[in-house]
């Protein structure tokens, strides 16, 4: 359902279209593999293959065309239009939809609005509900579970939150449990996930046709620092993966390794809008992929440079389906900070370091009670 009762932001018409297509898809998956029992894994495996959406998008497309397209075109035009017109140029067509696709995905800005940045599904609906249940499937193979810091822990939906997610993996599973409601955080803490809540997205994912769509129909915005100071002033929560990229390319199954160290940005934004800061850490996500360090110092500098992250990967049987691992959200006592005597005036960096040393000593004593057998690394 939707996150609250304003308007979503608007998007591009064949954005528009584009999520409508997924949505489509998703649902079909969910009649059709319902029963088989299949759905959990065909939903974990479109979870591995996140950055590949385009490929199941391509395939509704050329499904819808050969259903509908071509008897219109065998009716109206001659026997054999839909061969000597579609089928003998399917390689032009199919670039023709990409070269589109990827001019909205270049000019399109609204990833940087901020009003209306919600949850677009609405659960009243047929096709909506089936297609968010094809991906509430993914809970039956990767089990998931919340484990607050204490036995009566709340966090009060009036207050401002930034929800920092540790460790990013090759797919960072614990920025799910806020997408929208009925998550096990959702059930755990009422009223985080509907009242105002953004998640946080490198500007280079909402330039991937198929992926922006993806992202676009969740609670997501640009991680920018303008777009976030917008989002804090707004009196928004937010939700993001610190580490970013370069700490997926950096997954190691066995071991937790954080790119934190230098991370100040989230915590003088805190500062700056006195925004509580949670700690959330996601035990086992490290595990879902193998990983490879091959060529490892061309693809960090791609990602230093260009903002292109490029894990090695793969999960079971050599596929984008992960590991059965089941997964242990930690979501730790929320780090409080001073409200800043001017709203959104900058903090000095002292203060800024002491609040990072104070917030990784926390995510140490997390990862230190909750485990017995894993490395903790923070770079």
């Amino acid at each position: 359902m939707k996150t609250n009762q304003q308007a979503l932001r608007r998007l591009p018409l064949l954005t528009e279209i584009n999520i409508y297509i997924f949505t489509l898809t998703f649902a079909i998956l969910h009649v059709i593999l319902q029963p088989t029992g299949l759905e959990p894994i065909v939903a974990s495996v479109c979870f591995g293959n996140l950055f590949g959406l385009i490929l199941p998008y391509l395939a509704i497309i050329a499904s819808f065309v050969h259903i509908f397209i071509r008897p219109c075109l065998e009716f109206c035009l001659y026997a054999g239009a839909y061969e000597s017109i579609v089928l003998e140029y399917k390689y032009v067509w199919i670039v023709c939809i990409l070269l589109i696709n990827m001019a909205v995905a270049i000019t399109d800005i609204s990833h940087r609005a901020v009003e209306g940045a919600d949850y677009r599904y609405n659960r009243s609906r047929y096709l909506d509900d089936a297609a968010g249940k094809f991906w509430d499937s993914c809970e039956d193979y990767i089990t998931t579970t919340v484990v607050p810091w204490k036995e009566n822990a709340t966090l009060d939906p009036k207050r401002q939150y930034i929800f920092a997610c540790h460790p990013h993996g090759i797919h960072c599973t614990p920025l799910g449990q806020f997408h929208c409601k009925g998550t096990p955080f959702d059930k755990r803490f009422p009223g985080i996930c509907d009242n105002k809540l953004s998640g946080l997205a490198a500007s280079i994912v909402f330039k991937l046709p198929g992926v922006r769509e993806f992202f676009l129909s969740l609670n997501y915005i640009d991680a920018s620092r303008e777009v976030v100071e917008d989002a804090l002033e707004a009196h928004r929560s937010l939700f993001i993966c610190t580490g970013s990229g370069e700490e997926s390319l950096l997954t190691k199954r066995g071991e937790d390794i954080l790119v934190l160290s230098r991370r100040r940005g989230f915590i003088r934004m805190a500062l700056m809008y006195g925004c509580d800061i949670v700690p959330i850490f996601g035990i086992g996500n490290s595990d879902l992929f193998a990983t490879y360090s091959w060529g490892m110092g061309f693809r960090m500098w791609m990602q230093k440079k260009l903002h292109i992250s490029v894990p090695i990967f793969h999960g079971r049987y050599l596929t984008p389906l992960p590991y059965k691992v089941p997964i242990q959200v930690l979501v730790g006592e929320p780090l409080k900070v001073p409200e800043p005597k001017v709203r959104g005036e900058k903090p000095d960096d002292a203060t800024v370091d002491s609040y990072l040393k104070k917030y990784i000593e926390r995510v140490k004593d997390m990862h230190k009670q909750h485990t017995t057998d894993r490395k903790l690394t923070i770079r």
